[in-house]
């Protein structure tokens, strides 16, 4: 069967994805469950085998796997912090200028927009900082995660420092189209950042949010009525990710020994030298996967000498970390899994097709920001995507004398929105790990927000495309 050729069929995957998570609020079910609809509708009864086969493909992916094991060593790191009272340390020294939530807000905020250079660097950071504060002010972990999620991919494209840039650049400087923006990668990506509507907003949104000029809506305000009526910062569905807060200590060692560690004296250069040191080797190496590894050494050169934590006790902490991030590591293969489903099946393709009679130059950078969007929010595939459509729709912007920057802000506001947006992303994934809440619930509460700022990038990509248009 040649899955171009079955038409709107192609939308049952992504939508009964939304269905099953809606309903069960178990991701990985409902990902593998909708996956597996599109092998069915490709393969009709023959379905089972390459099935099973792509599953194993998706465990053995090269790619994913890399993320993969970025995601466990980080849960390796933030438990060592943690039960080292580094960031105990960190937050006590923050707790002296913060009186209010407000202000804990912000210093939220603040933190993701200092920390630029990769988005996993500010997702841990800002979580393992703020966290201890928040919870003292009674702040909901859907509040906390959102601005932290909502800081982490938008600041590292505007400020071009990151791997992001670097992708995209990349990316662009392939196309013969781009070629009038600049004469290198970097020259091309500076003259289309004016119109990362999506990033820029989010950034801005937020602060409206956390000075309550915003008011708290859906999700979120529903937090806060719980926290109010009953104390709980997060919602029942997240109890398991915070067991040692709820007094059940999961794996941790119950001698008497293990209770003086715990109330040994927080020290800040047990946070900040291993911080220090994921960001140095970060920019040295130009890979985060050698800053985790290195911080890991480093805390073990450091804490168990000094007798902060004993070698049991920082095994533990290591294996405590892998176990909060298996969950992670199962829904980036699973995702992979529905990736390669309704590629299989033709989403993207068909969805281009289906807007291609709407391209006209005034309303291709709209719809290439919705379109891409949708992709990107239904498949998780915030890199493979741009690169794919990209090829397609600057030829297009060519044809039609649409504006080429603002189409290329375009692709990238989407990939910043299916990134911050997308119940299983990594970015949204590694955002609620941090701040211990279930990602799915933690998405539905960001909605509203969420809403608002797609809404005023398409009215933006509208104007724009109108007045810049050829």
């Amino acid at each position: 069967m040649d899955g171009g050729n079955l038409g709107i069929i192609t939308l049952i995957p992504m939508l009964s994805f939304f269905v099953f998570a809606f309903i069960t609020r178990r991701c990985v079910f409902s990902i593998l469950l909708s996956g597996i609809l599109g092998f069915l509708f490709y393969y009709g009864a023959d379905f089972f085998e390459p099935t099973i086969q792509a599953l194993l493909d998706a465990a053995c992916d090269a790619d994913n796997n890399y993320i993969v094991i970025i995601c466990l060593l980080f849960g390796c790191f933030v438990q060592l912090l943690r039960q080292s009272n580094g960031a105990t340390a960190m937050a006590n020294w923050a707790r002296k200028y913060v009186k209010s939530e407000r202000q804990v807000l912000f210093l939220t905020w603040l933190c993701g927009v200092i920390i630029f250079i990769d988005d996993y660097l500010s997702i841990l950071v800002t979580a393992n900082t703020i966290l201890p504060i928040a919870d003292e002010k009674k702040t909901p972990r859907e509040m906390l995660c959102y601005i932290i999620n909502t800081t982490s991919a938008p600041v590292c494209l505007i400020i071009p420092i990151s791997a992001w840039v670097v992708f995209f650049s990349g990316i662009f400087a392939e196309q013969p189209e781009a070629a009038v923006l600049g004469d290198s990668a970097m020259g091309i990506y500076y003259s289309i950042m004016p119109y990362f509507f999506y990033p820029f907003l989010c950034v801005l949104f937020v602060l409206l949010v956390i000075f309550g000029i915003v008011p708290k809506m859906g999700g979120i305000k529903k937090a806060y009525e719980r926290v109010e009526k009953t104390g709980k910062l997060w919602p029942d569905s997240s109890d398991v990710m915070n067991q040692d807060e709820m007094g059940e200590v999961l794996g941790a060692i119950s001698d008497g020994s293990t209770k003086d560690e715990k109330e040994a004296t927080p020290h800040l250069w047990a946070f900040l030298v291993p911080m220090a040191v994921v960001i140095a080797v970060t920019i040295l190496m130009d890979d985060i996967l050698y800053g985790v590894i290195c911080a890991i050494v480093v805390c073990f050169v450091l804490y168990v000498p000094t007798k902060i934590m004993s070698l049991g006790k920082f095994c533990d902490a290591c294996y405590k970390g892998l176990e909060d991030m298996l969950f992670i590591a199962a829904v980036l293969i699973a995702s992979l899994f529905f990736r390669n489903a309704i590629n299989l099946i033709g989403l993207p393709d068909y969805l281009i097709s289906v807007a291609t009679p709407f391209m006209s130059a005034a309303w291709l950078p709209v719809i290439t920001f919705v379109l891409v969007g949708l992709v990107c929010f239904a498949t998780a595939n915030i890199w493979s995507i741009p690169a794919v459509c990209t090829p397609i729709i600057l030829p297009l912007a060519a044809a039609c004398g649409a504006s080429i920057p603002l189409t290329l802000g375009a692709i990238i506001s989407a990939a910043c929105f299916g990134a911050q947006a997308c119940f299983y992303s990594d970015v949204t994934l590694m955002s609620a790990s941090a701040c211990k809440i279930n990602n799915v619930d933690y998405a539905v509460a960001q909605l509203p927000y969420i809403g608002i700022v797609a809404g005023v990038t398409c009215v933006l990509f509208l104007g724009a495309g109108f007045i810049l248009a050829v």
